[in-house]
């Protein structure tokens, strides 16, 4: 009898052990690349965004989300152009159960115009007051996949809509 006891105590911490260092378990901290693309209408326009970029998330709660933004804009008599912007928003955030808290800092945040024509310089002043007002609002993001390769996060507007977001983890 303490021959099978000990064999079962045996196994069942052979076990645990196996269990508890198998898999590791994934952390936002790391460097991600990611496309995003979104529109909207702003001043009776209509702004189609696509954003190649980088989230860099730190362990001291920092984040820094690198992006090219190329916006291309149809106005209402239906002629359109591109606005490209370089944009850097360095960020605060923090994770509670599957929230993500996020927000930039505003001191610290650019948004460059790269490349757009005289039509557009106006309106692209409008685009980077906008983003700079609201750029500390603290966002709460819905984790929908943290994985070691892969982090997805989603948000709900006020107005119902749902946007998501796809990073891929790279290695630094």
């Amino acid at each position: 009898m303490k021959n099978i006891l000990l064999i079962i105590s045996a196994a069942a911490l052979l076990s645990v052990c196996a269990c508890s260092t198998a898999t590791p378990v994934p952390t936002i901290e790391g460097s991600y690349a990611y496309e995003h693309a979104f529109s909207y209408d702003m001043y009776g326009n209509h702004f189609d965004v696509h954003e190649t970029g980088t989230m860099d998330f730190y362990a001291d709660s920092t984040a820094l989300d690198s992006a090219r933004q190329v916006y291309t804009v149809t106005f209402p008599e239906g002629d359109t152009t591109s606005i490209v912007f370089n944009y850097i928003s360095p960020s605060i955030w923090r994770l509670e159960g599957d929230t993500l808290f996020f927000a930039g800092i505003k001191d610290r945040f650019r948004m460059e115009v790269l490349e757009g024509n005289e039509r557009v310089t106006e309106m692209a002043q409008k685009i980077v007051a906008a983003y700079s007002g609201g750029i500390d609002y603290e966002y709460h993001f819905h984790i929908d996949t943290l994985s070691t390769d892969r982090l997805q996060w989603s948000f709900a507007y006020r107005d119902g809509h749902r946007d998501t977001w796809e990073f891929n983890r790279q290695e630094k």
